[in-house]
């Protein structure tokens, strides 16, 4: 891919909605997580689900917000962005920490795991069209 400052800017663009994504998670706010999604966006997060189309998208965030104490227990970071831009789709590989947030934890790291995402440009915005988890490493219980 050539870079050009158009090119950065997309990239940016794809960069910024996994950065909202958490967000809207962690805050609980489960109609700006579901908007950054297609509408038949596909989620395979293993142990935790798969869900296919923004209505199961949101009642399969919806139960793990409410059994993990979202918003308010947990904080996700997304790192080591490998994103590729292609006219209107994108695919990026992230690695994810998952953080528990209670007072007095020795070890606030829950879950270490990497995330395959496509995404395509929708009404000339983007949105997730995919997201797939491989979760590697979880807290000892």
């Amino acid at each position: 891919m050539e870079i050009t400052a158009a090119s950065l800017v997309e990239l940016r663009r794809v960069e910024q909605l996994k950065y909202d994504y958490c967000w809207a998670y962690d805050d609980g706010d489960l109609d700006r997580l579901v908007s950054l999604f297609t509408d038949n966006a596909v989620c395979e997060l293993g142990s935790f689900g798969s869900w296919t189309g923004r209505a199961e998208i949101r009642r399969g965030y919806g139960e793990l917000m409410a059994a993990t104490g979202i918003p308010g227990s947990r904080r996700h970071a997304v790192t080591n962005p490998d994103i590729d831009v292609r006219g209107d789709t994108a695919t990026a590989r992230w690695c994810v920490l998952d953080f528990r947030t209670e007072a007095g934890l020795a070890q606030p790291v829950r879950i270490v795991a990497v995330a395959d995402d496509e995404y395509c440009r929708v009404d000339g915005r983007w949105r997730i069209a995919r997201s797939a988890l491989d979760v590697q490493w979880v807290e000892p219980t």
